[in-house]
């Protein structure tokens, strides 16, 4: 007995042979009391037979009434078989009789609890390990598809008898979830009462990237939470994971940085798998926003976990801009074999933002120029520089004083403002001062914003005209979320500068200017570098997007995703964008722009789980940026919610 906090009273068939684990979960501060009853025995075969005479109430009722003398809270049965065995509610039926018995105010089964957890945390889509014959497994299949979860892999070990089951150790177990796990799985069940996991759920868990619900964990799991009881043991992975503190962010946080414009108190997100973020209470949140657009592959994606971890494993995890490590030489060199000839060197940085800086000082050095033509509507960064290249300023504009100026043309939405701008672009270069020309392919910030097919060619010629260099910023439409790996390839053109960010470092802090050779090797030496430019971990982490987006051919899929989100809101005929960077303007009844509807139904859409991005020149665009490998199943589950949110805040 553990303390007074709360009493649990333990059914468990005749073995007994693995107590000890139950109790390697249970909390401190609650009491665990245990009885037997006549149900199967080590020495019994295990198969439907045994289990469904397991199955019987009778000794049941008969080890809670010995029970009830203890006074037991909650109460639980503890063979997971023997509660799915006889198809779907017989569990409840089980735990309802013992609660009877003992007087308990709950009962609960492996089963119950297994469904219980499983839900807690939003999955309905599991691969399940199993201790027993295919005839077993497959009611327990039935148990799980009734209650709505698919299961879509298994990995059987058919034991023979209780003794077998009890006799391995957590590496037997992991081992078997290893070969149950499937990329459709946003879980990994092991079914077993008698199952030893000896603490390796979390390990599991990390290794894996998605949780591990075990039968003996779930079920201590389930009964604290019948029990009204604090269940936080660290390290035993994420059913019982440690809830963060909740104190507001406003108390540690700058007020300078970003932060979430729609709710004051928003998730705090302990994990991730998919297209899925899980808050530290368990709740599921479809991620349509990925880290504004930096995570393509989505989270936990098995081929960056990987990276990392052989990354790690060589203990060289940062080595300062002087020394390079393999992976760096790797990433380049792919990078180089999927570019135009013309852009194979390579500057690393440590984000976007850097990135730019170092782009501008290449145009200046490469020049003698300092002044530059960018587009309303522009967001290159927020450091000095990039401000000062960005029409996007935003509250930092009085912050700008660099000697450069920039010239900022109108973004042409069409045709005819295509054939304006000429004029303009003509003006604006004649003096012969400017650097360089700075663009998006597509605008992301200013709300999704696409040229005219001619923009691109109209610059590129421009820049030759008058000897001016043509920097492209794709920090967030490189990496495949346009349709192809960069927007730029669709355009016929080749800029002189390529940034390259948000994706490009694979969910850490990363960026790459990539340019021609004229442009980037002849500088002097040292002339801009910083300590954590695209450092190891990085390198390998984008070095196995890039691989997969390439291997996979995952930039056609954005092409997937705009259609289905297209036709999954139809009524919204005003969408904008392409690819998986799709943007819906919230107007009021006169057709402007309304930012405060906007918030209102991002909020709506959040209290609903589903994360979507900020922008539009008057924050009245609602961004939909998915990632790549995001299912039709989920684009509709999102388009639903959106639907609704709009719709609820009218």
């Amino acid at each position: 007995m553990r303390g007074s906090a709360g009493r649990i009273g333990f059914l468990f068939p005749g073995d007994g042979l693995n107590d000890d684990e139950f109790w390697s979960y249970l909390p401190d501060g609650v009491a665990w009391l245990t009885a037997r009853y006549p149900g199967t025995l080590p020495d019994q075969p295990l198969n439907h037979a045994t289990f469904a005479a397991s199955a019987d109430l009778g000794p049941m009722v008969a080890a809670a009434r010995i029970l009830a003398e203890a006074h037991p809270d909650v109460i639980v049965m503890g063979d997971h078989a023997g509660s799915f065995i006889l198809g779907l509610g017989h569990d409840l039926v089980q735990a309802e009789a013992i609660a009877a018995a003992s007087g308990a105010q709950a009962g609960s089964t492996p089963s119950t609890a297994i469904v219980a957890a499983l839900k807690s945390f939003g999955l309905n889509r599991v691969a399940i390990t199993s201790p027993y014959d295919a005839e077993v497994t497959a009611a327990g299949r039935a148990f799980l598809q009734g209650h709505g979860i698919s299961v879509v892999n298994e990995a059987l070990r058919s034991f023979v008898d209780e003794t077998g089951i009890g006799g391995q150790d957590a590496a037997f177990w992991e081992e078997a979830a290893r070969a149950a796990n499937h990329p459709e799985a946003q879980a990994i069940v092991l079914m077993g009462g008698g199952l030893r996991t000896g603490g390796s759920v979390a390990r599991l868990e990390a290794s894996l990237g998605k949780p591990v619900i075990a039968a003996t964990a779930a079920l201590v799991w389930h009964a604290c939470e019948l029990l009204g009881q604090n269940q936080q043991r660290p390290q035993l992975g994420r059913l019982f994971g440690s809830t963060p503190a909740r104190a507001p962010l406003s108390r540690h946080l700058s007020s300078g940085t970003k932060a979430m414009s729609v709710k004051s108190d928003p998730p705090i997100f302990a994990w991730g798998k998919g297209t899925r973020l899980f808050d530290s209470n368990g709740k599921s949140y479809l991620d349509f926003a990925c880290g504004s657009g930096t995570s393509v592959l989505g989270h936990a994606h098995p081929a960056v976990l990987q990276a990392l971890a052989k990354q790690a494993a060589t203990g060289v995890l940062h080595l300062g801009p002087h020394f390079h490590s393999p992976v760096q030489i790797e990433l380049m060199e792919r990078l180089a074999s999927v570019l135009p000839t013309a852009l194979s060197i390579f500057h690393p940085a440590t984000n976007g933002t850097e990135a730019t800086e170092v782009a501008l000082k290449a145009a200046i050095h490469a020049t003698g120029r300092q002044r530059f033509v960018g587009f309303q509507g522009s967001y290159h960064g927020r450091t000095l520089g990039a401000l000062s290249v960005s029409a996007a300023k935003g509250s930092n504009a009085g912050l700008v004083g660099l000697p450069q100026t920039t010239h900022h043309l109108p973004w042409p939405d069409g045709e005819a403002d295509l054939e304006a701008l000429v004029p303009l672009l003509e003006r604006a270069l004649a003096p012969g001062d400017v650097a360089a020309i700075i663009v998006e392919p597509m605008q992301a910030t200013a709300g999704m914003r696409v040229p005219p097919a001619g923009f691109m060619r109209l610059l590129r010629q421009a820049a030759d005209h008058h000897g001016v260099v043509l920097i492209l910023d794709e920090v967030f439409t490189g990496y495949g979320k346009t349709g192809r790996l960069f927007a730029f390839e669709a355009t016929g053109i080749v800029p002189d500068l390529l940034i390259l960010a948000k994706a490009v470092g694979g969910g850490l802090p990363g960026a790459i200017l990539v340019g021609t050779a004229a442009m980037l090797q002849t500088w002097p030496a040292g002339m801009q570098s910083s300590t954590f430019q695209m450092h190891p971990l990085t390198a390998a982490a984008s070095l196995a997007t890039l691989s997969v987006l390439i291997d996979e051919n995952l930039p056609k899929r954005a092409q997937v995703i705009e259609a289905s989100l297209r036709a999954a809101l139809a009524p919204f005929s005003t969408l904008i964008g392409t690819g998986a960077m799709l943007g819906l303007p919230i107007l009021d009844t006169n057709g402007k722009p309304n930012q405060l509807r906007t918030k209102a139904v991002r909020s709506w859409a959040l209290e609903k789980c589903l994360i979507t991005w900020e922008c539009g020149t008057e924050g009245h665009v609602i961004g939909l940026v998915p990632p790549l490998t995001v299912t039709e199943a989920e684009i509709a589950e999102a388009a639903d919610i959106l639907t609704a949110a709009v719709r609820q805040a009218r």
